[in-house]
């Protein structure tokens, strides 16, 4: 069999391994297993895949992703559709499918303003807050990945066509899942794992006390994540998962920002420890423009006055000044020079 076709034959038999960096090549772990081979199946998935310009990505493939092979029982193989780029940082946003307007207006605001501060979201393409987690991603020019609990083939739910088109447009739809496989309740777990596996981080943005968000935030704290979730009325049912996170030690993300500073928190400490002599990066005309500005302790809006900038652009430049050691956050609002 050639490489394609046993990449697909695998793929087909719904193979999951725990460890495969103890394997050194596709066809050594179709020499063990010997999967079940369906000649017509596997000719109807590579026909597929080529007319409907899908890329099969599998775990020895130079594009697989590295965060992936870090987890226990990476996808084996990928289906991607669209252009999926696994050089961003990806961020997890998760939810319930049925969001009160709350819900609905902090998924939006959140995955606006980590887009807005370069994150790329990762989510499950589901109705609700997942569905909003993209659309604000790429309403705000971000980049944005849906992973599937089906076969890339299959849309669902079927009212997320047009989403469906504008990821693959303008991010990536991927699944592990062979052609033709329907969403079946116990294939979204485990496509929870990839979620959070691709992800720097997650967040819960509403979800019940059975909720399989929760099951996405147990992936990542067994993969050493961080879970972020907003915290909502004790009276509503949507609420008790997340509250619950909260009280388990999730961190309470009141806004935005508690989650981007939290990894620039991380990012400047591994800078710093890895090479303390390092000069000062470059500044760009832009954050030298609003560094300028800044004089004493300052708060956002006076700098966003000075510099005439909107809150949004400001918060991303300051990100960045702070990144590159320029500056020091003094609570959420004051920033001063370093």
């Amino acid at each position: 069999m050639q490489r394609n076709e046993i990449v697909i034959a695998l793929s087909n038999s719904n193979i999951i391994l725990k460890e495969l960096s103890q394997f050194h090549s596709i066809e050594e772990i179709y020499e063990k297993h010997k999967p079940k081979v369906d000649t017509k199946k596997i000719d109807f998935d590579l026909d597929y895949i080529y007319k409907n310009n899908i890329t099969v990505i599998d775990y020895f493939d130079k594009n697989y992703p590295q965060n992936l092979k870090n987890i226990d029982y990476p996808p084996l193989v990928l289906f991607v559709k669209g252009h999926f780029d696994s050089s961003k940082l990806f961020f997890s946003i998760v939810g319930t499918r049925y969001p009160s307007g709350y819900g609905e207006k902090c998924a939006l605001i959140f995955s606006k303003e980590l887009t807005l501060s370069n994150f790329s979201i990762v989510s499950g393409l589901a109705r609700g807050i997942d569905s909003i987690a993209h659309k604000s991603c790429l309403e705000n020019k971000g980049y944005s990945v849906g992973v599937l609990g089906c076969g890339i083939d299959i849309v669902y739910p079927k009212e997320n066509q047009p989403l469906f088109d504008m990821m693959t447009q303008m991010g990536a739809i991927i699944s592990e899942f062979a052609i033709q496989t329907p969403p079946n309740a116990y294939n979204f777990p485990r496509r929870n794992r990839i979620i959070t596996g691709l992800s720097e981080g997650l967040l819960v943005v509403e979800a019940d006390i059975k909720s399989g968000s929760l099951i996405s935030a147990k992936y990542a704290q067994e993969q050493s994540k961080p879970v972020f979730a907003i915290p909502g009325e004790i009276f509503s049912k949507r609420s008790y998962g997340t509250n619950q996170l909260i009280k388990d030690g999730a961190f309470l993300a009141q806004e935005p920002s508690d989650i981007v500073f939290y990894f620039y928190r991380e990012i400047k400490t591994t800078l710093n420890r890895n090479d303390e002599n390092q000069q000062k990066p470059t500044l760009t005309k832009q954050e030298a423009y609003v560094l300028d500005a800044i004089e004493g302790e300052i708060s956002l809006d006076e700098i966003a006055c000075k510099v005439n900038l909107s809150i949004d652009e400001l918060t991303c430049v300051i990100f960045d000044l702070e990144l590159k050691g320029a500056i020091k956050r003094l609570d959420f609002d004051r920033v001063r020079k370093l």
